[in-house]
């Protein structure tokens, strides 16, 4: 069928096209449903078949004839939309009725099948019989013919579905139908309406947002014109954003603690900023208002000081003039000249009759003559303006700035008799009782304010009566007065105070001339009544008039004005930035959470890290499931509904995933794969019950699971269990991969069953009957008479249906996993039977005979064929590498993993075979990098005599070693590999240096009995005769069989090769010495000397304490064990003295030697509890033979003050002389021991002390050993 576009309805919706496009049917099929019409227009069956049955009565084209040769019916899109929007508002009750557009057998739209030709319906625009107007809005939601045309088909499918489509001319007897037979077509579901909802609908988000009904970032093919789309689709995307944030922020309390957390610092820091502003503010305030206050008062004591100067001069000019001797003889003592007062007891002024004596002109021109020249020269400008002189404390004569007529008011006063009149009588007892310059005041009129000052008058032959109270000496006194109003003029002070924007109040603290007060207000600003001790500061200066106190604020108190806007900036900007951080902890935590959904945390960490993530797994349980008849049923639908379904029921397996707690690997098209027991490692039973419980529960949801067109689907599924490899290959798009047989096993398990059945192999029957928490009920899988199936490239097999399981209830026979820390004794191990098929497959053990066979010894030997590198499959010729090669491998390794890699070039091995090949090479290597050091050539090789005399001694060395539990040669090669790895992260080396501690790590143990030094000499060990009280027994027994086997005549050529001249030979013996010595850690006063030499290392000094040398002691043996000569003293002396070069050097070999002797607490969980019970076999062995205490009395605690008061220690110690990150590793790997210990160490010591009475294979407690984090997680 071919459809012409309008012209009035471009294609592409775009205003510029006008051409007309013709596409046909099968063109159309496929296209997206979005694309033919809007969300609110749904195209239905009924209105096509009305717009088809007109446009074919106007065709007139004939039934049959050629392809070519028929003039094509048409029909346009106009006519399409038309009936569409007739139909729009009755689409929902269309959809209700069962009997529309369903495409059946008995449709009457039934495609005609007798003719092949494509008929074509044709309508030129102007007969169409009722066009709808043109809309902005309908065409800017009208889809695109270009975009129809992206999405046809293509291929054979295209082709089926094009036959489907072809159309046969109406008739009477059948009319043209684009609904196909099968009734799966597209065209069927368009033209029908039982399945328009779900056709068009798919995808959309119900309630999602109050803006849309998708998410943001849904593809969308529609055209958007105008503000209002710009701004729904802006809408909708901030309300995803916001709705999503608020979801990971709430349903995370750390990100919300954290975001909290960082408000609070942020406002803290920024208020703790604001307020030292604000503080550094007031204080700046308050000390402007101090300077001012008390610069202030300075200047007006500094005025009184001037203006006493004139009142000193006049008092001088008084004493010694002689003018006025005779006045206080004239005047006479009290009561002489005293004018009667009405009551004397009441009066406050006496007055005499000074007529005659005072009023002398004679006196007053020479009192004149005397003050006028004094006050002209000294007078202040004006500010003193008259003088007064008192002879018997009379008030007598007068001179001022006024009028010269102008009489002394108070002429004749006595001021020293009156009494009652309380500020003379104050003012006279300060004068001459107290004696000194004295000024009063202030004193005012209307016009005028002042200040009085007085100095007395002495004379040794005159006294006067004080108040009834005679003063010797005494003459009289002088006075001045002081223009106070003039001086506050001048002192600018309310201006000042004004312009700093300050209210000030001046005060006189002591105002003992003012009756009934004890303070005086000299001067104050207009506001100064509301100044307190919040607002303001007291300032006190000492003056002539006593002590001033000015109290000086600002009314708006001391704080900054932008106090209020700053507080406000801190809390809104704390707040943003809060919301960034929490904005970054929510987007941090979306990106972990979507990382960990991928990977393993894991594998994650070592990715991170830059580390290749490979991990070994001895046994697993994998899943597969797939669906039955995927292809046919992918076939007849879309890609967008296929990949919905399986969406929805992965989804769902997702939840029950997550509920059994195994780990889903990965979905390929309509497979899925889960493993138990990895990447998280649980006990075997356990991981194979929660697979299978998995298995069940996803077949009882899928029995369940319809898809939203009704369909069932079934799915089949297989569980294999066995060893496997899991690591993520490849840097680009990472993805943790399951490598193995047991992985192809699971899979053949699953494309070997049957519909909506679990099948299982026997590996994982057994496994299930020995589940912890389920029994399961499973059923021999028979085909006919015949038990099991045949499994492509694997031969028959028995397996098992897997039906059903039901829970076991805590305390009704459930079998124990996690043991917890209890003492008591614990069941062994015994899983052989889970092993032994999968084994037996690869040849490496045989089978047992029969089920009963398969106990705990079949499953150690399994243990030993997946561990100890001793099959042949694992273990290669070592012969075949190289010494860099074998280095190169064994350097590579993962500190915290060593000897634990899969490869058995490197992996760690009792084998005394492999020990010494790679011992050899260690020693080739370095030895290699010291000859090519000394040559300065990169080209220099290896002789051979050297690299064969090399691996003889090392066969030697190996020989030496007694077959001790735990100072074995195993224990050496660890010691030695671990030395070697750490040579590789440290800062700084040399080869000779290298070498020796290599050479001093391998040989560290040479010889040693199991038994300790103490041991050694309590029993009276011929070792212990053989040694000095104060020597290490064991550590010198070493050196010694390593030194004489080194100088043994078969060695020569190995030997020279280290040792060709004598500084090669000091610089191999001290190493070896410093290294083997420092190993006898059980010494207390050894171990506080090494930490006294690293403390006295980290500062130069310019001597050093003698005593400080490891050697010191052993210098002879040193001489002696290399053939030094007693001249080498004088010909190297540096090499005999501690400088600080040289202990530095000394203190690194030391810690190197200490870290790898003790390695094993360092690195991993599997190699600590390895060798810590290796150790306690042996001091078990020794108690047994009553040559120590019993170690299981404190083995628990005493490793915990091991690791917390000397590993660690000596770790963090041990940091200054590695790389950062590896640095940082060995403190990581000591607390994680200790904390590990600290967990289940109880339980490891039970499983350990039971182990060893019982004489229990080392393959069995180790697994148990190293599962015990893993039961925890459990």
């Amino acid at each position: 069928m071919v459809f012409e576009s309008l012209p009035g309805r471009p294609p592409g919706g775009g205003a510029n096209r006008r051409q007309s496009r013709r596409f046909t049917v099968s063109e159309w099929d496929g296209a997206p449903v979005e694309e033919l019409t809007g969300d609110d227009h749904r195209v239905d069956g009924e209105a096509l078949r009305r717009a088809s049955t007109d446009t074919d009565s106007t065709s007139g084209t004939p039934p049959g004839g050629d392809d070519a040769s028929p003039a094509p019916p048409q029909m346009d899109l106009g006519s399409i939309y038309d009936a569409v929007r007739q139909r729009k508002d009755a689409r929902h009750a269309a959809a209700d009725r069962p009997d529309v557009g369903r495409g059946d057998e008995n449709d009457s739209w039934a495609p005609s099948s007798s003719d092949g030709a494509h008929a074509e319906v044709s309508a030129p625009a102007a007969q169409r019989p009722h066009q709808r107007p043109h809309r902005h809005h309908h065409a800017a939601r009208r889809p695109s013919t270009a975009r129809m045309l992206s999405f046809a088909r293509s291929g054979s499918h295209a082709e089926a579905r094009k036959d489907d489509l072809t159309v046969a001319p109406s008739s009477s007897a059948s009319r043209t139908s684009f609904a196909s037979s099968s009734g799966s077509n597209i065209w069927t579901r368009l033209l029908g309406g039982g399945d328009a909802e779900g056709l068009w609908d798919g995808l959309n988000s119900k309630g999602a947002s109050p803006f849309a009904d998708r998410e943001p970032d849904e593809e969308d093919d529609e055209e958007y014109e105008g503000c209002s789309d710009a701004l729904k689709r802006c809408g909708t995307a901030w309300w995803y954003e916001v709705r999503h944030f608020c979801e990971v922020f709430v349903g995370n309390p750390r990100i919300w603690i954290a975001s909290l957390a960082a408000f609070g610092v942020l406002c803290g820091v920024g208020m703790a900023a604001v307020n030292g502003e604000r503080d550094a503010y007031v204080q700046k305030q308050k000390m402007t208002a101090e300077f001012v206050a008390r610069e202030t008062a300075q200047w007006f004591a500094d005025e009184f000081r001037r203006a006493m100067i004139p009142l000193y001069a006049v008092q001088q000019g008084v004493v010694h003039s002689g003018y006025f001797d005779d006045l206080a003889r004239q005047i006479g003592d009290y009561p002489n000249l005293l004018i009667p007062p009405e009551d004397p007891a009441t009066a406050k002024m006496l007055m005499r009759n000074v007529t005659g004596i005072c009023d002398n002109p004679d006196l007053q021109n020479k009192w004149r003559d005397i003050v006028r020249p004094v006050n002209e020269e000294n007078d202040l400008d004006g500010a003193v303006f008259a003088y007064r002189l008192a002879p018997k404390n009379v008030f007598c004569l007068w001179e001022h700035d006024g009028p010269a007529d102008a009489p002394d008011k108070n002429y004749g006063f006595d001021a020293g008799m009156s009494s009652n009149n309380f500020f003379w009588k104050s003012t006279t007892e300060a004068v001459f009782l107290k004696r000194g310059y004295r000024i009063f005041g202030p004193f005012g009129l209307p016009d005028k304010e002042w200040f009085c000052g007085h100095i007395p008058i002495w004379k040794n032959e005159e006294s006067l009566n004080l108040h009834g109270a005679e003063v010797k000496g005494a003459w009289g006194f002088v006075m001045n007065f002081v223009d106070w109003r003039l001086l506050k003029d001048r002192s600018d002070i309310y201006e000042r105070f004004a312009g700093c924007n300050l209210e000030f109040k001046l005060v006189r603290k002591d105002g003992a001339w003012i009756e009934g007060k004890d303070s005086a207000v000299l001067a104050e600003s207009p506001n100064a009544d509301e100044l307190d001790e919040g607002n303001s500061v007291l300032v006190e200066t000492e003056s002539l008039h006593g002590v001033w106190q000015n109290r000086v604020g600002s009314l708006s108190g001391w704080g900054p004005p932008w106090y209020s806007t700053a507080v406000a900036f801190v809390v809104l900007g704390s707040l943003l930035l809060a919301f960034l951080v929490a904005s970054a902890l929510v987007e941090r935590a979306l990106h972990r959470d979507l990382v960990r959904r991928m990977l393993p945390k894991k594998a994650i960490a070592k990715i991170q890290r830059g580390q290749t993530v490979v991990e070994r797994y001895n046994l697993v349980t994998i899943f597969f499931s797939d669906i039955v008849g995927f292809t046919s049923m992918a076939g007849a639908m879309r890609p967008i509904q296929v990949m919905k379904m399986l969406n929805e029921l992965y989804t769902e397996l997702d939840i029950i995933c997550a509920r059994h707690k195994v780990y889903k690997v990965e979905t390929i098209g309509d497979a899925y794969m889960v493993v138990g027991g990895a990447p998280d490692r649980v006990p075997a039973p356990l991981a194979a019950e929660r697979v299978a419980r998995f298995a069940v529960d996803a077949l009882d949801f899928v029995r369940d699971f319809r898809t939203k067109d009704g369909d069932r689907v079934f799915i089949r599924a297989g569980l294999a269990s066995g060893p496997a490899v899991a690591g993520v290959v490849g840097t680009a798009m990472p993805r943790y991969c399951f490598f193995g047989d047991t992985v192809n096993f699971a899979s053949r398990m699953e494309s070997t069953s049957k519909k909506m059945k679990v099948q299982c192999a026997e590996i994982t029957y057994r496994l299930l009957m020995d589940a912890p928490g389920a029994d399961f009920v499973t059923t021999k899988r028979m085909e006919g008479d015949v038990a099991g199936v045949q499994i492509k490239g694997k031969g028959h097999h028995i397996t098992y249906w897997i039906e059903k399981y039901t829970q076991r209830r805590a305390g009704k026979g459930a079998k124990a996993i996690d043991s917890g820390s209890s003492v008591e004794r614990l069941p062994k191990v015994s899983e052989a039977e889970e092993v032994l098929e999968v084994v037996a497959e690869e040849g490496n053990v045989p089978p047992p005979s029969k089920a009963s066979d398969a106990g705990s010894e079949g499953y150690e030997e399994f243990l030993r064929f997946m561990n100890s590198g001793d099959d042949q499959d694992r273990k290669p010729d070592l012969n075949m590498y190289t010494a860099d090669e074998i280095h190169a491998a064994m350097a590579a390794q993962d500190w915290g993993a060593l000897g634990h890699a899969e490869s058995a070039l490197v992996a760690a091995s009792d084998d005394r075979n492999a020990a010494v090949a790679r011992a050899s090479a260690l020693l080739e290597h370095h030895l290699l990098r010291v000859l090519r050091e000394r040559a300065g050539d990169s080209e220099v090789a290896l002789p051979l005599p050297v690299q064969d005399q090399c691996r003889d001694f090392v066969e030697a060395v190996a020989a030496t070693y007694n077959g001790a539990k735990f100072h074995s040669l195993s224990h050496a090669m660890h010691v030695t590999t671990s030395m070697n790895r750490l040579l590789e992260d440290v800062k700084t080396e040399e080869p000779l240096n290298s070498f020796s501690l290599v050479f001093a790590a391998l040989l560290h143990d040479a010889g040693h009995t199991g038994m300790s030094n103490k041991i050694l000499k309590d029993t009276h060990h011929p070792l212990a005769e053989k040694y000095e009280d104060e020597v290490p027994i064991a550590e010198k027994h070493s050196i010694d069989i390593a030194l004489e086997l080194l100088f043994r005549p078969q060695y020569e050529a190995f030997r020279l090769a280290i040792l060709p001249n004598e500084t090669s030979k000091i610089e191999f013996a001290k190493t070896l010495f410093q290294g083997i010595l420092v190993t006898d850690i059980a010494t207390p006063e050894r171990n506080k000397l090494c930490k006294r030499r690293y403390e006295d290392s980290q500062d130069e000094k310019d001597e050093y304490d003698g005593n400080l040398c490891p050697l010191v002691r052993h210098i002879g043996d040193v001489f002696d064990g290399v053939g030094l000569e007693e001249s080498v003293k004088e010909e190297y002396p540096e090499e005999f003295v501690i400088t600080h070069r040289g202990l530095q050097k000394c203190v690194r070999n030391e810690h190197l030697m200490l870290l790898s002797d003790v390695s094993h607490l360092v690195q991993g969980w599997e190699n600590f509890v390895k060798w810590n019970f290796r150790l306690y076999k042996e001091l078990n062995e020794c108690s047994r033979k009553g040559l120590c205490d019993d170690p299981r009395e404190g083995w628990f605690q005493g490793q915990i003050g091991f690791l917390e008061h000397y590993i660690l220690p000596l770790a963090t110690r041990s940091q200054v002389y590695f790389n950062e990150g590896f640095a940082n590793a060995l403190v990581a790997n000591g607390r994680s021991n200790l904390d590990l210990w600290k967990k289940h160490g109880a339980e490891a010591t039970v499983i350990m002390v039971n182990a060893a009475e019982d004489g229990e294979d080392e393959c069995s407690v180790l697994m148990r050993l190293y599962e015990l984090p893993c039961i925890d997680d459990v």
